[in-house]
């Protein structure tokens, strides 16, 4: 059965009773029709999520789960013009339990104007709908740093590793391609399939395999 989860940083595990805000309450009673009573989950995106039962503008704690990341690994991101396709990117990524995500530019990727708070804002909307209760880590950067990722996925790299899990990092194209001297500059480069994949295509392939 599916249960609400509520993203709110400031919870602790010794919290026994948890406001809802005014926001998050209406859309808990008048969208998802939840009444008092109905179990909902709050979550800190830090690996701590509480369950307990609506009570009027609270949560009522009765039980509480604690989890460890069991994989760690970076993921660099180009930016894409596209608002719904880098939307969907980034909130597969959270679904994914993607760690860390740095957001830059590189030779060839497109400009845009997308406000960090609509990232965030895109993260957790993603948490809420998947009840993981880790929010990733994102880091604006203003290009590729090729000494953190070392590995570039490409269509003309080698397959996927069998050992993928040791795969620590990776970086992922922006749709015009890599140029030369970016490719030159990678110390692997990774192939997921022989067919050219889009930029969102390729960054949830990728996060998936690394689970």
């Amino acid at each position: 059965m599916f249960i609400p989860t509520i993203f709110n940083p400031d919870i602790h595990e010794s919290d026994e009773l948890v406001e809802i805000g005014d926001d998050k309450l209406h859309h808990i009673k008048k969208v998802l029709r939840k009444e008092n009573g109905s179990k909902l989950k709050v979550t800190n995106g830090q690996g701590l999520i509480l369950q307990g039962k609506l009570h009027n503008k609270d949560v009522e704690i009765s039980s509480k789960n604690i989890y460890n990341r069991t994989l760690s690994y970076s993921i660099f991101l180009p930016h894409l013009r596209e608002r719904n396709r880098f939307r969907f990117m980034l909130e597969k990524l959270t679904e994914l339990n993607s760690h860390y995500i740095f957001i830059g530019s590189t030779e060839n990727s497109q400009k845009t104007n997308i406000k960090e708070n609509n990232i965030f804002s895109w993260l957790v909307s993603a948490i809420e709908q998947s009840g993981t209760p880790f929010i990733p880590e994102i880091e604006f950067v203003p290009g590729l740093d090729f000494d953190k990722f070392t590995n570039g996925l490409d269509i003309s790299g080698k397959t996927l590793l069998k050992n993928k899990k040791e795969l620590k990092n990776i970086a992922i194209g922006p749709e015009g391609g890599w140029s030369k001297s970016e490719l030159a500059n990678f110390k692997s480069l990774i192939r997921l399939t022989d067919n050219s994949l889009r930029t969102e295509t390729a960054a949830i392939t990728a996060a998936s395999l690394m689970l």
